[in-house]
């Protein structure tokens, strides 16, 4: 009996083929972490533009664009259109194809990935108010 190596996840779409340079995606699950061939990756399930569902890997730069532009908790991310980026490069002497995942809007320059001010996931600023000495201050007159 001869037996494959299958990842538990499903089926993995491939990069140039189900995903295109710039495409749409929505990202459909939170994701799990599996161990791979290189250490722990993150898995998740994806849909391209044409309806087709398949897992794709975020790399850690993947990941911290989502965080960026979603927020740290991959629940958020459900349902969110993303951005793939295929780049072409060179491991092991192989040519391979890199995927980036970032906010649609997000922008490639020369910094890396930029995503526009609007856009991104900012901790809420504390609600304070500065009192000195012994002003007296209503609830309701404080902005919230």
């Amino acid at each position: 009996m001869i037996y494959q190596k299958k990842l538990s996840s499903g089926p993995f779409l491939k990069k140039g083929i189900d995903i295109k340079d710039k495409d749409l995606l929505e990202v459909a699950n939170e994701g799990k972490q599996v161990q791979g061939n290189y250490g722990m990756q993150n898995i998740f399930l994806v849909k391209t533009a044409d309806g087709k569902e398949g897992n794709v890997e975020f790399k850690q730069s993947s990941i911290n664009n989502m965080i960026d532009a979603f927020g740290p908790d991959a629940v958020n991310w459900v349902g969110k259109k993303v951005r793939a980026w295929l780049f072409n490069d060179i491991k092991d002497g192989k040519p391979i194809i890199k995927l980036h995942i970032t906010h649609p809007d997000a922008q490639f320059t020369s910094a890396g990935f930029v995503l526009p001010k609007s856009v991104k996931s900012e901790p809420e600023a504390p609600k304070t108010a500065n009192l000195e000495g012994d002003d007296e201050v209503r609830v309701e007159d404080i902005p919230f």
